[in-house]
């Protein structure tokens, strides 16, 4: 009933680029949770410049909608400020806002909250821990 669909070469690369650019994974872990062999790996970093998006990736969509929430507050208390200013502003946020969470999202959000569930219950931690790389691993293979 739980087969494992087996992944393409441009689904791998796909998870592979996006835990490389939206994570603190090693490139061997990387390399596991996609599938691939550490050589391909840097081969795909190497020819997708992946350090070069890394490294602009300073000015990411969440960075700007943060600017924007600031600036919608700033002009909320502004009584000068017109009604459409907000909600142009309140548009480009939902354009911005990307809602399909990626697989980085949720290991980001798994390893916040291990790291919160461990100072409470060690044990529990390490069970549902357990259930994350499960998880993760059938996110992975949804694609």
């Amino acid at each position: 009933m739980n087969e494992k669909k087996k992944l393409t070469n441009d689904e791998k690369y796909a998870i592979a680029q996006d835990l490389y650019l939206d994570t603190d994974k090693t490139q061997k872990e990387i390399a596991q949770i996609a599938h691939v062999t550490e050589k391909t790996l840097g081969k795909w970093k190497a020819e997708g410049e992946w350090d070069l998006l890394k490294s602009a990736s300073t000015v990411t969509a969440r960075k700007i909608i943060e600017n924007l929430y600031k600036k919608a507050h700033a002009l909320s208390e502004d009584p000068k400020s017109k009604p459409n200013d907000i909600i142009q502003i309140a548009n480009s946020i939902e354009k911005l806002s990307n809602k399909k969470v990626t697989v980085s999202q949720i290991i980001n959000v798994f390893k916040d909250f291990i790291t919160y569930a461990f100072t409470q219950n060690a044990g529990l931690a390490k069970e549902i821990n357990l259930l994350q790389k499960k998880y993760v691993d059938y996110k992975i293979g949804e694609k």
